[in-house]
């Protein structure tokens, strides 16, 4: 849904969590229930706030403030609803493909990181890591065995362009990242 929260269906019934893992609120019909816990021990702590008649209240009022954060939000959400269709749509090009500059910049808003991004991958143009631990591959597919982990804002070369992936060079070793992981200079 939105960072944070998760809706949780089950045949018992319907129950909402608000907060990172490990830290969090629960709202359903056995009632609101705070957890707290340390992620991989073991170790965590639960706690009722307040009993299952309250939970329908609770349930109302989250879905108010997920409508109103929606409705707040509309613009960010139609972005991305029609980001996540244009990367659906399959890619009419051959492999490993070397795509011009004055193509390589599609319809995207002009001042998002995408637009940014899609400017930069050109074969030599430079291009920054925008995720940490970020995995550079011997081939295009994940199973691909890993030739190097980059830190973010490390610079790498464009070397080619292949739908969801791009060939690149970092430090004298060439291989192939995630297109989604590069972009602008963080």
């Amino acid at each position: 849904m939105l960072p944070g929260v998760r809706i949780n269906l089950s045949k018992n019934g319907a129950s909402a969590s608000i907060g990172p893992r490990g830290a969090n609120v629960s709202i359903g019909s056995h009632g609101v229930t705070a957890n707290a816990g340390i992620l991989g021990s073991g170790l965590s702590y639960r706690t009722r706030i307040a009993k299952p008649h309250s939970a329908v209240i609770g349930i109302v009022v989250l879905a108010i403030g997920l409508g109103f954060a929606a409705y707040k939000n509309i613009d960010r959400i139609a972005a991305w609803l029609a980001e996540q269709k244009a990367v659906q749509q399959p890619v009419a090009q051959p492999s490993t493909v070397a795509v011009p500059a004055q193509q390589a910049v599609t319809a995207s808003k002009p001042n998002s990181i995408r637009a940014q991004a899609e400017k930069l991958l050109v074969p030599g143009g430079t291009i920054y890591v925008r995720r940490g631990g970020s995995v550079l591959r011997q081939t295009e597919k994940t199973s691909g065995a890993t030739l190097k982990k980059l830190n973010k804002g490390a610079a790498v070369t464009v070397v080619a362009l292949d739908g969801n992936c791009t060939q690149v060079k970092s430090g004298g070793v060439t291989g192939w990242m995630r297109t989604s992981v590069l972009g602008p200079k963080p």
